[in-house]
Order: C-alpha cells, then sequence, then structure tokens
C-alpha cells in the first residue's frame, strides 16, 4: 500500500525506504493496508462535501499503515496529496494556492504570538472552494514542516478546540490535545458544518479499532456500531444511485 501523490516535480525520487517498523511482517490487505485478518475494505464509503483537504505529506509517512490522512482521501476522493520537501515545494501545489477558485487554510496550532496574528475564522465566501490544508506526520514533524516552508507562511491560519482528547490507539500524542490526521479532519468537517464528518468520525472508528484488534489480538466488538453504521450508509447510497439511474432510462 502506498498513498497516491498530486506530483509537483517528475524529477523528484518518491521516498522507498521499507516499512520495517513493528507489525511489518504482518500479511496486509493491499487496499487498506491492515492485516487480511482485520480488512475495512467493505466498510470504506465516499461523501461529498464542500470543503476540500490538501495534506502534504511528510515523506516517512507514505508507507506507513498507522497514516490516517489517507482515511480522509478514502471517503474524499476530491481530496489532494503533496509530498514535502523542505527546498522543493510542489509545484503544483504552489498553483493551486494562487488559483483564485479557493480559500485556503493551513492548519495548525497558534501556539506563538506571530502566529496568532495570523488566525482567521471559518467563514465562506461566495463564489469560492474552502481549502483545509494539514501538514501530514508525527507532530515534530509537522512542525518541522511548519517552521520550513517559507511558501506557506502568508497563509492564513485556522485551529480549533477540540471536543475531547484523541481516541487514536495506534501512536502516543506529545500532549493530550494533539489529534491524529483523521480526527483533525472531523473536527474541520464540523466546523463547516459538512455531514461528511459523521462519516469520517465512523470509518476511523473502525480503522481504529480493526487495526489494534490485528495488532494485538482484541475484540472487533468496540466498533459493531460504526460497522453497521457506515453499512447502512453504503446500501443508502446504492439506493441512490439505482434510483438516479432509474429516472435518468
Amino acid at each position: 500500500m502506498r498513498l497516491e501523490l498530486e506530483v509537483g516535480r517528475t524529477d523528484l525520487a518518491p521516498y522507498r525506504k521499507p516499512f520495517n517498523a513493528r507489525g511489518s511482517r504482518i500479511e496486509r490487505c493491499q487496499g487498506c493496508g491492515l492485516p487480511d485478518s482485520t480488512c475495512i475494505c467493505d466498510y470504506q464509503v465516499q461523501a461529498q462535501a464542500e470543503v476540500e483537504f490538501w495534506l502534504i505529506l511528510h515523506k516517512k509517512e507514505q508507507y506507513k499503515p498507522t497514516n490516517t490522512g489517507r482515511l480522509i482521501k478514502d471517503v474524499l476522493p476530491n481530496s489532494r496529496l503533496f509530498e514535502w520537501h523542505r527546498t522543493e515545494p510542489p509545484a503544483s501545489l504552489l498553483a493551486l494556492l494562487q488559483d483564485s477558485r479557493y480559500q485556503p487554510w493551513l492548519v495548525f496550532p497558534a501556539d506563538e504570538e506571530r502566529d496568532q496574528q495570523r488566525l482567521q475564522p471559518f467563514a465562506r465566501q461566495l463564489g469560492k472552494t474552502p481549502v483545509f490544508i494539514l501538514l501530514d506526520g508525527t507532530w515534530r514533524q509537522a512542525r518541522r514542516m511548519f517552521r520550513l516552508s517559507p511558501w506557506l507562511q502568508q497563509l492564513p491560519l485556522i485551529s480549533f478546540q477540540p471536543q475531547a482528547g484523541s481516541g487514536y490507539g495506534l501512536r502516543k500524542a506529545l500532549e493530550e490535545n494533539h489529534l491524529c490526521t483523521a480526527e483533525v479532519g472531523i473536527e474541520l468537517l464540523r466546523l463547516a458544518q459538512e455531514p461528511a464528518a459523521e462519516v469520517l468520525q465512523n470509518y476511523f472508528q473502525v480503522f481504529n479499532v480493526h487495526y489494534v484488534a490485528g495488532r494485538l489480538g482484541q475484540s472487533l466488538e468496540p466498533a459493531a456500531a460504526a460497522r453497521a453504521w457506515l453499512a447502512d450508509y453504503r446500501r443508502q447510497q446504492s439506493g441512490q444511485v439505482v434510483q438516479m439511474t432509474q429516472e435518468q432510462v
């Protein structure tokens, strides 16, 4: 499994270091990246939203099965993925940042006074698509990406107060209020009052429980309600497609 990136420059070689951390020898589904025994492909669904996500990935995130940024891409297929390079910003991303059709925010905590001056609340502009730009990596990596990317320094920042602490069980957060990438996406969709927030929330719950179950042999029961919700959502989506097809005949 490898995340498909929007290529900014074709002469930049992708990161090819194999994933050798704990769990690297487990037989994994090529679709979702989870152990075959806890595959979640049957619960992958797509949703629509009037906002977009552009994820800038640290190079080491591409191959990590614990990466949750890809869950956003699974649910919202119009999301864009870019690989971060300290000295070579993605050309395609730079072009998008100049596109007047989009209204971008960089999502990052405004911990310092100079950053607080860049804070702007979420408010839609007529005729523009709101875009949330996420730095996808560990907190240490994301902070480095934030500070070493001068091409991002002119973007307005958006922050939020999480409704609860992180429920992500696969990596330990440095601070209680630090969320994983998918949880940040859920909070932003809620902020934008997008129904897709509930879809991503349930999909993340299934991913989180199934991954831990595959690693530690724990029960899948904690995700039963989320799996049922996604199965029902899939049936509703299939029914809508059938109805639209019949109306077109």
